[in-house]
This record gives C-alpha cells, sequence and structure tokens, in this order.
C-alpha cells in the first residue's frame, strides 16, 4: 500500500528547516505542479521544488567567484544569453 504525502507538509518541513538556520528565501509557485523555495546563501542559489505528489526536486547553481574583468563579463554574458 502507497502512502500519500501531503505536499504542504513537506512544504512546511523545508521552510521550518530554512527558518530555524536563518536561512534567506523566497517562496514561488511558476509550475502547475509545483511550490517552490528560491534559496540565497553565499555562494549559492538553490531551487527546491515541492511537487503536488510530495516528491522534491533540488537544483543548486554554485557561483565560480569574481571574474577579473567585470565589464568583460557582463557583455559576455549578456551576448550569450540575448536573443
Amino acid at each position: 500500500m502507497e502512502m500519500k504525502v501531503n505536499m504542504f507538509d513537506v512544504f512546511k518541513s523545508i521552510k521550518e528547516q530554512l527558518d530555524a538556520a536563518n536561512i534567506y528565501y523566497d517562496t514561488k509557485a511558476y509550475r502547475d505542479d509545483a511550490f517552490s523555495f528560491l534559496v540565497h546563501v553565499p555562494g549559492e542559489y538553490w531551487e527546491i521544488d515541492v511537487r503536488e505528489d510530495g516528491s522534491v526536486d533540488v537544483e543548486v547553481f554554485r557561483s565560480e567567484g569574481m571574474q577579473d574583468d567585470a565589464w568583460a563579463a557582463i557583455e559576455q554574458l549578456v551576448e550569450d544569453h540575448k536573443s
């Protein structure tokens, strides 16, 4: 027998962990099947998606550090991502 997990219980549990650790986050609903935490910590950005079935998806993005030539880096980023 499969046990059903309540997505809001999972969401609340993650929220409590982040709050207890004093970690800054935003919450968003940009998917039809999930609510998300967008977490910012020094050098990292996390996307934590709590899906309607109670499962959790996590992506972690890490900084590569400061660029020596900030203007050149900005120009390259814009060039790489413009439509």
